[in-house]
C-alpha cells in the first residue's frame, strides 16, 4: 500500500456537508423534559392546576397567578448519566456528571386592593431548564470479522481516486462528492485502490488473496462519545387574579440551545503483522456543536369551582428557533514501520430553523385543606408537526420534513403529584411522569417513565419566609438499544447493546416575603 505524506491540511472549502440536518435533529430539539425548582420535580412537574410555584409556570403560565406573595428562588443540580454496553462479548461502561443551574427566577405579586374582579396580579422573571442533554457511552471489542475501513472502502467505491488527494489546487469534498471520513482515510493510507482501477478500494485493515478480500487478523474496536447541553427557557410572565375564582396568565418564552457532542472510533491491530499493510492502528474523530435561540408564547388558565378541586389547561404555540452548527471530523494512523499521519478537515457550519410543534396540557388538581394537595396533569405534543426550514428561504428540507412526518407521532405525556404536609414547616412530595414513544410504531421500550421524591422545609424569617427543598429524581427504567458502529453490506458489522440510567439532584434555596 503506497503511503501518502501529507505535512498540513490546505484546503479553502468552508464547510463539509450542507443540509446535514435531519429528523431527528428536530425531534431532539423539540423535546422537553422540564427540570424548574426542587418542588416542582419532586411533584413530576403537575402543575397545569396546581399553580404557586415558579417550575410550574413553564407548564401553565396561570402559575404565578396563585402567589399571594413574592418569590426569589435559585435551584442548582446535578444530572449523572450512566451507560453500560455489550459488544462482541465485552462489557464496557461510561459515566458523565454535570453541574448546572435548573431553575433560577424571581416573582412579584401585587394586591389592588379590591374584593372582586382583579384582586392580584403578579409578573415574572424566570429561567428554567427545559432539556438536559448529559450523556456518554464507551464501546469495546475485539473481532476479526470486520472492520469500520472495511465499511468505508466499499462505501468509497465509484469514488475517483485522484480527486480525493489533498493538495494546494484543488477542494476533495467539492470536486470528488465523497465523505470527509473517505477522503481523510484515502490520505491517511487507509484505503487503496484495488489493482487495476482507480475508483475500488479496499482498507488497510483487509488483505488481497487473488479475488478474495477479507479482514487481515483481530482488531481492537473501540467507541467513546460524550454529549452535553442543555436547553433552557427564559420567562417573562404576567399573572392575574380574579376573584380568587380565576387565574389567567401569559408567558413569552425564549428559549437557548447549546448542544455538543463528540466521538472516537478505533481499531487497533492486536498483531499488526497478519495485515499486508503493516496496520497498527487508526482513529476517526467527529465534533459537532449546535447553538440557537427561538421564542414561543404561551397562555393559560387555572378556575376553582370548588375549594377543594382546581382545574387548569394551557397552550402553547411553536418556539421559533433559528440555529446555527459547527462540525469537524478528524483521523490519524499509524502503521509498523513508523508512518503516522493526522488529518483534520475544514471545519463546516450551517445556519437554519426550526419551528417545534404546538403543545397543550390540561389539569385537576385536590387540595386537602392544609394538609397536602394531589395533582395530575395530561400533556399532547404531535411530532410530526415540527418542521426544519433553511435559514434564507423557505425550501430546501421537503426529503427531511417528510422523514419527520414518516418517523414521529403524537406524543402522550402523563404527570402526577403529591405533597403532604407534615407540620407547618416540613413537606413530604413524590411524582411520577410517563412519556409515550415519539416513533412511529413504537414500542413500550421507547417509552420513558420517571419518579421523583422530595422534601421541603420553611423557616419564618420575620416578615418572609426562607425555604429550601430537596430532590431525587430518576428514571425508572434502564433504556436499552442496539446498535451498529458501522454498516457493512458484505459482511454484517458487529450488533451491540447499550443500556442508559440517568438520575437528578436538585437543591432549591429561596425567599417569600
Amino acid at each position: 500500500m503506497v503511503r501518502k505524506l501529507i505535512f498540513s491540511l490546505v484546503l479553502a472549502c468552508a464547510g463539509a456537508f450542507a443540509y446535514a440536518q435531519n429528523a431527528y435533529d428536530a425531534l431532539r430539539f423539540s423535546q422537553q423534559y422540564s427540570e424548574g425548582t426542587a418542588r416542582s420535580v419532586a411533584m413530576g412537574n403537575a402543575f397545569v392546576a396546581l399553580g404557586g410555584d415558579m417550575g410550574g409556570l413553564s407548564v401553565n403560565p396561570a402559575s404565578s397567578a396563585v402567589y399571594r406573595y413574592s418569590e426569589l428562588v435559585f435551584t442548582p443540580s446535578i444530572t449523572v448519566s450512566n451507560t453500560e454496553s455489550d459488544y462482541l462479548g465485552s462489557l464496557a461502561s461510561a459515566g458523565k456528571t454535570r453541574a448546572g443551574i435548573a431553575n433560577f427566577g424571581f416573582i412579584g405579586s401585587y394586591s389592588t386592593g379590591r374584593r372582586s374582579g382583579l384582586v392580584n396580579w403578579s409578573v415574572g422573571l424566570v429561567l428554567n431548564k427545559q432539556n438536559n442533554y448529559t450523556n456518554a457511552r464507551k464501546v469495546y471489542g475485539v473481532t476479526d470479522e470486520s472492520s469500520w475501513l472495511a465499511s468505508l472502502a466499499y462505501g468509497t467505491d465509484g469514488i475517483f481516486a485522484p480527486d480525493m488527494d489533498l493538495n494546494d489546487r484543488n477542494e476533495p469534498f467539492y470536486y470528488s462528492n465523497a465523505s470527509w471520513n473517505s477522503i481523510l482515510a484515502w490520505n491517511n493510507s487507509l484505503l487503496d485502490t484495488l489493482p487495476g482501477t482507480r475508483d475500488q478500494y479496499y482498507a488497510a485493515t483487509e488483505n488481497l488473496n487473488g479475488y478474495d478480500i477479507s479482514v487481515g487478523g483481530e482488531l481492537a474496536q473501540r467507541f467513546n462519545a460524550v454529549s452535553t447541553g442543555n436547553t433552557t427557557e427564559a420567562v417573562i410572565n404576567w399573572g392575574g387574579n380574579f376573584s380568587n375564582k380565576l387565574f389567567i396568565g401569559v408567558n413569552m418564552g425564549i428559549q437557548s440551545i447549546v448542544y455538543k457532542y463528540e466521538e472516537n472510533y478505533s481499531e487497533e491491530a492486536l498483531n499488526s503483522r497478519d495485515f499486508m499493510s503493516g496496520f497498527s492502528y487508526f482513529n476517526a474523530g467527529y465534533r459537532y456543536k449546535a447553538t440557537g435561540t427561538g421564542i414561543n408564547l404561551k397562555a393559560g388558565l387555572i378556575y376553582l369551582p370548588t375549594e377543594w378541586l382546581r382545574l387548569g389547561a394551557s397552550i402553547s404555540t411553536p418556539t421559533w428557533f433559528y440555529l446555527s452548527e459547527e462540525w469537524e471530523n478528524g483521523m490519524n494512523s499509524e502503521f509498523d514501520d513508523g508512518y503516522r499521519q493526522r488529518l483534520i478537515s475544514p471545519l463546516g457550519t450551517y445556519n437554519y430553523r426550526l419551528d417545534t410543534p404546538f403543545r397543550w396540557n390540561v389539569g385537576a388538581a385536590l387540595r386537602m385543606g392544609n394538609r397536602g394537595v394531589l395533582s395530575a396533569d395530561y400533556e399532547r405534543v404531535d411530532y410530526t408537526k415540527a418542521q426544519l426550514r433553511d435559514a434564507d428561504y423557505e425550501f430546501g428540507y421537503d426529503v427531511e420534513n417528510s422523514d419527520i412526518k414518516r418517523l414521529f407521532t403524537t406524543q402522550d405525556i402523563i404527570r402526577i403529584g403529591a405533597e403532604v404536609n407534615v407540620n407547618p414547616a416540613f413537606a413530604v412530595r413524590g411524582g411520577f411522569q410517563h412519556y409515550s414513544s415519539p416513533y412511529s410504531g413504537g414500542s413500550s421500550d421507547d417509552a420513558l417513565s420517571i419518579g421523583s421524591l422530595g422534601i421541603g422545609y420553611v423557616w419564618p424569617c420575620g416578615a418572609s419566609d426562607f425555604f429550601i427543598d430537596v430532590t431525587y429524581q430518576q428514571k425508572l427504567q434502564k433504556s436499552s438499544e442496539e446498535f451498529s458502529l458501522y454498516d457493512d453490506t458484505n459482511i454484517a458489522a458487529p450488533i451491540g447493546i447499550s443500556e442508559n440510567s440517568n438520575w437528578k439532584l436538585l437543591v432549591s434555596f429561596g425567599f417569600k416575603f
